[in-house]
């Protein structure tokens, strides 16, 4: 609450930071009262929050994070902000993953920061991660020039940089996937030729969603790799070309379950007679997650198919 109006709103506030110095459970009136912090108040929850060990200041921003998503209402960024500065990197990582819905400047700058300097290897792929999100926005033109040419240039350059972890290397490729520009085509390409790169490469071509990487992707349904097939197939289902369909139902009984997972996927996205058959048959699989996912991409391949706006 930004601004409390009653003393009784105000003793609320005051109760839930003692109850966060004693990391006891908060109820949801207390929740409330963190949510939209700034000045004093944010200050006074900041000296409170600090003197708590690493774990348990990660712990709240988790909690708080699945409290706001069962109540939009809330607002926890000014939190969220004071745990990318922490020295802690598993604080840091909390507060990347409670940060996905925000899309302000100061967030994008600090992304930046942390893909670029952060100490932490898993903190900087988190960081990556999440600048995805900016790359499809830029691509939306809802960034400014200047910024996307940034943001653009940064992720180049972490994916050129052999001393970079080669994780964060890949997701930077994959980051870059939204941009429909050649620079970028003829980055994924390489990317594809690199181990190092490959998986990033793959996720970046079903980003794009052009069917020019349709034949390129294919093949790597094969792989002996799990993580390539299942990549290659989220990829080829993004893309939506129809050519895709019969490789993605030739492994529909993968030994892999998040292949076979990713293949449902991709078959409800792509449609088409052999998408549909090969649905109705793991409709009747003997596991209940196959049998429900499949249900649900069939269902979602008849509303496309169904929709004036496809023909």
């Amino acid at each position: 609450m930004a601004l409390r109006q009653t003393e009784e709103e105000q003793a609320v506030f005051d109760h839930a930071l003692e109850l966060v110095a004693e990391q006891g459970p908060l109820s949801e009136a207390e929740v409330n009262s963190l949510s939209a912090l700034e000045g004093a108040d944010l200050a006074r929850f900041h000296d409170v929050w600090s003197m708590l060990p690493a774990g348990a200041r990660a712990r709240l921003l988790v909690a708080l994070h699945g409290a706001a998503e069962q109540r939009l209402r809330l607002d926890f960024s000014a939190l969220n902000q004071l745990a990318l500065d922490d020295p802690d990197p598993q604080v840091r990582l909390a507060g990347l993953r409670s940060t996905i819905e925000g899309q302000s400047p100061q967030l994008l700058r600090k992304l930046l920061d942390l893909m670029q300097s952060d100490p932490s290897p898993e903190v900087r792929l988190a960081a990556v991660e999440d600048l995805a999100r900016f790359t499809l926005l830029g691509e939306l033109e809802h960034l400014d020039a200047e910024t996307v040419s940034q943001l653009r240039a940064l992720l180049q350059e972490v994916v050129r940089d052999a001393h970079q972890a080669p994780l964060v290397r890949a997701s930077a490729l994959a980051a870059l996937g939204y941009f429909s520009d050649t620079e970028t085509a003829q980055d994924l390409a390489l990317g594809f030729s690199d181990p190092i790169l490959r998986l990033g490469a793959i996720r970046g071509m079903g980003r794009s969603a052009d069917s020019r990487w349709t034949d390129r992707l294919m093949p790597v349904l094969g792989s002996d790799d799990p993580d390539m097939r299942r990549e290659a197939a989220r990829a080829l289902g993004e893309i939506e070309d129809e050519r895709a369909a019969v490789p993605l139902v030739e492994i529909v009984d993968d030994s892999d379950p998040d292949v076979r997972m990713a293949v449902i996927e991709a078959l409800g996205r792509i449609g088409g007679e052999e998408a549909r058959e090969a649905l109705l048959y793991l409709g009747e699989d003997p596991e209940d997650h196959i049998r429900a996912a499949a249900e649900k991409a069939l269902e979602e391949l008849e509303a496309a198919e169904g929709d004036p706006m496809d023909l």
